[in-house]
């Protein structure tokens, strides 16, 4: 089934996620970090290989905007960030309104490189619209944690996530079986010229964190001092995989990351 989705190909023009550049069949590496991540850690982690950093800010102890901006300052002087701010909803610690959530999206938005919210998403729309005027790339992300969707279910996702104006549609999926991996690896075939990240969870979705790069999934997760999603591989052991499967795989030269101002805006919490 052939593609026709309004969004660019990857063929069309490269995707960069600051000064990392998105290339299918290239694994490029992103972890989850926190406000209790220290910073030795991220330095280390960036120092091995590690190509972006995802701030899980929904998993932050304090999230009141000025330390959040702190802390993503601070980060953003390592690797590229990827803000993500996840709901309850869909596996996230984010129980609050999605009023606030937008709020936090919108003040931070100057601090980061890319966004992810989810597809299903109230906010949806205006953190899209948000990432536009400040030229950030956008990922409309799909989570299910009970199982693989349906063939036709995940073709849906593909063609609303593109439809909605991301970038880069993002699907993690529990697979309960190496069918569910299966299916997931035919749906990266069947839209080999999209820009897709596709996850299986759990212990049969392990494999796919390390082959599917390989079939056109942009980025892959690997975790630093926690994990956040089932099946998720350590940064060490992610790359030991990667070293072994991918003979043209090395850890990629580092260019200096553009410092980015703190936002100016009176404290706020997330509840």
């Amino acid at each position: 089934m052939n593609s026709c989705y309004p969004s660019p190909a990857l063929t069309d023009r490269a995707l960069r996620i600051g000064n990392v550049t998105l290339r299918p069949h290239r694994p490029t590496l992103i972890a989850p970090f926190t406000d209790t991540t220290p910073e030795r850690v991220l330095d280390g982690a960036v120092r091995a290989g590690l190509d972006l950093l995802e701030a899980r800010v929904d998993l932050f102890r304090d999230r009141e905007l000025e330390p959040v901006g702190e802390c993503l300052a601070r980060a953003a002087r390592f690797a590229p960030l990827l803000l993500t701010i996840r709901s309850a909803s869909e596996g996230g610690a984010w129980k609050g309104r999605d009023a606030e959530r937008l709020e936090l999206y919108r003040a931070l938005l100057p601090l980061v490189d890319a966004v992810d919210v989810e597809l299903a998403a109230s906010i949806r729309t205006a953190v899209v619209q948000a990432a536009r005027r400040a030229e950030r790339l956008v990922v409309l992300s799909h989570h299910d944690f009970r199982r693989t969707p349906a063939d036709g279910a995940l073709e849906r996702v593909v063609k609303r996530g593109f439809g909605s104006g991301a970038d880069i549609v993002k699907i993690a999926a529990h697979a309960r079986d190496d069918g569910d991996g299966a299916r997931l690896a035919a749906l990266l075939a069947r839209h080999a010229a999209r820009p897709l990240v596709v996850i299986g969870m759990g212990e049969h979705g392990k494999k796919t964190r390390v082959f599917f790069p390989a079939l056109g999934s942009l980025f892959t997760f690997a975790s630093l001092d926690r994990g956040t999603a089932p099946g998720q591989l350590d940064l060490a052991e992610t790359q030991r995989e990667l070293r072994f499967f991918y003979p043209d795989y090395t850890a990629p030269a580092k260019p200096p990351v553009t410092k980015r101002r703190r936002p100016s805006a009176k404290r706020r919490r997330a509840r």
